[in-house]
Parts: structure tokens; sequence; C-alpha cells
């Protein structure tokens, strides 16, 4: 009787066993596919790979300029470029004339698929930046903007910006009419210290802007860099000079060990001065981290309104499901062995 009892509880077990095995199998399918389709870049973007066709510009996506206040211009261009990296098109090239639409212009951003320097035109969840101008030589001031402003109008609100790259000039500034809430002026760090602008990239953090900027300009006749770090500090509330130099170290630009010395010397010192406390920087972990690429950490969030990006959330969240699968049945397989000792203690015993 005991027999035929721990034979039928042994079954069961066993059926368990394999309902669980099929679901953990299920389980890492779904893992591998939606590691398969999608990517997660250094900078924090998302990328999706079945579905990125749809996410790039088609036929009919227009946005519009309106160039009110501006004269005696031929033609009108719009210049887009992927925030901190390559332009579509050369500056004012055919690609970027704009067509009169009414009293604007409008500028279809499927041509941008025509580009040899940026492929697959634009793709949502990536920063981009435009700037408008006319042949006489008048231009908007960097202006973010994405695929939700698609359909959307930039219109200049009269005030001039200090142009980033030549403070000798200046830019009109223009805002979106319906997205001026998520987009707008590019909040930077000009060539000369002066922090303009007012909105940052959906992706971007105070740390980027400091990061990227001084290692052009911190040895600049023209600009006091550590004075500038000091402002910029406190306007993008970064508190954390280790992730400045990581993200600066991350970005391998081939300087010297005296030249990355001496920007860590100003970040340390600029931050005494913001934050009225010893700044110190781990220069052998920031190196280490450095060569595993740059990530905001978790604690260090992105500022602005805007939070740091976890790339790896749903990732981690498939992969802890997947491990609780793998836990049940380490259990069962633990209880299916007591029960089978069990058996033959009893049938040992039985025959004595």
């Amino acid at each position: 009787m005991l027999k035929k009892i721990i034979c039928t509880v042994l079954s069961a077990l066993m059926i368990v066993l394999a309902t669980a095995s099929v679901n953990a199998v299920d389980i890492d399918n779904a893992v591998a596919g939606a590691d398969s389709n999608s990517s997660v870049g250094a900078d924090g973007n998302n990328s999706v790979g079945a579905d990125s066709s749809s996410m790039t510009t088609g036929a009919g996506n227009i946005i519009y300029f309106d160039a009110s206040g501006w004269k005696n211009f031929a033609n009108i261009y719009c210049h887009i470029w992927v925030r901190g990296g390559e332009k579509f098109f050369n500056w004012q090239s055919k690609k970027e004339v704009c067509k009169k639409n009414g009293s604007k212009y409008s500028y279809d951003l499927s041509r941008l698929a025509d580009s040899t320097l940026v492929s697959g035109g634009m793709k949502s969840g990536t920063d981009y930046c435009v700037i408008f101008s006319a042949d006489t030589g008048v231009q908007t001031y960097d202006l973010t903007f994405g695929l939700d402003c698609v359909g959307d109008t930039a219109k200049m609100t009269g005030k001039k910006i200090e142009n980033v790259m030549d403070s000798n000039k200046d830019a009109y500034e223009a805002v979106w009419g319906k997205n001026n809430s998520k987009y707008g002026p590019h909040l930077a760090i000009t060539s000369i210290g002066n922090i303009v602008g007012s909105k940052l990239c959906p992706n971007e953090n105070g740390i980027q802007v400091i990061g990227d900027w001084l290692p052009t300009y911190y040895n600049s006749k023209f600009v006091n860099a550590e004075n500038t770090l000091v402002d910029a500090l406190k306007k993008f509330e970064v508190k954390d000079i280790q992730e400045v130099y990581t993200y600066i170290l991350s970005k391998n630009l081939g300087l010297s060990e005296s030249e990355y010395n001496t920007m860590q010397k100003m970040l340390e010192n600029a931050y005494s001065k913001a934050y009225s406390t010893k700044g110190k920087i781990n220069k052998n972990e920031a190196k280490k981290r450095a060569k595993k690429g740059y990530t905001p950490s978790a604690n260090n969030p992105q500022n602005n309104g805007v939070k740091a990006q976890n790339t790896n959330s749903s990732v981690n969240n498939s992969g802890s499901g997947a491990d609780g699968e793998e836990d049940t049945i380490l259990i069962i397989s633990a209880l299916i062995m007591a029960l089978s000792i069990i058996t033959l203690l009893a049938f040992h015993k039985k025959k004595e």
C-alpha cells in the first residue's frame, strides 16, 4: 500500500516538473526574442530592431518654420543633426532647402533618409537639434526636437541668443508652437563660458553638457574654465564630479595624462567653490568605469526635470522571471529526490 501511494505522488510531481520546465523554456525564448529585437546604446537610447522601420520618417512627415521678420532672402534651409553626433546634410545644401507653404516654410523629414552621413532617417528615442537659416546669413539658435514635433511650427520670439560655437555672432531664438514644454532652445555652454538656452534634450543630462564642453575649452584663453564650471555645476545641479570625469574619459579623446589631470583639478576646485565642500575624484575608479562605457549612475538622475533612464530595466525584469522559474524547478527536484530516498528506505525495511 505504501509503495502505491509513494509511486502516485512521484508521478504527480514528475508531471508538475515537466510543466514547470516547459514554462521556463517559454520564458527563455521570450527573453531571447526580446533581446534579438532590441539593443541599448552606450548613450542610453533604445533602438527597436524589427520595429525600427516604423520609427523612421516617411513621406508627409512635415515640420514648419515661420520666417516672419526675415527679409530679402531667396531660400530657407533646415539643418538637422543628431545631438552630440553627425549632421544629416552639409550646411545649406540642396537637401536642406525648405518649401514655401503659404506664410510658412515646410521641410519633409523623409528627405533625411537620403543622407550618406546618418543612416535610416530620424528615429524615435534619439535626440536631435535643428537650425533654420536663410541665404542672407541669418539663422535661428539650436532648437531641440524629435519625431513628436511632426506637424508643429517653429516660431521666432524676437529674442537673440549667443551662438554656442562663435560668441561674436547671435542667433534668433525659436520655440515650437505645440511642443514647447518638452523641446526648446538648447541649454548649453558657449565658447566663452556663458550658459544659454532653456531645454536639454530628452536623453541628455548636465553631466554630459559639462563633460562635452570642458575638454574643448579648459585651456581656452577666452574663458575662465574653472569659473564657468562653478556656474555650470550649480545650473545643472550636478553634485557628482566623479561622473563628469568618468564621462570625459569614456569619450576616448586621446588627450595626454597632463591634460586629463588639469581637467580633474579644475573639476575638484570648481566643486569646492560651488558647494563649499572639498571635491575629490577617484581617478583609478573613473578609468575602470570609463572602459566599460558611460551610463549615468542610479543615484545621479538627469537634471532639469529629465530623469536618468534605466535602459536595462526590461531585460532585468525578464531575467528575474526566468530565475524564479529555475528556483521552482530546483525545489521540485529536491522534493522528488527526498521522496525517492524515503521509498528506497521503505522497501529496504519491508524486506527486513
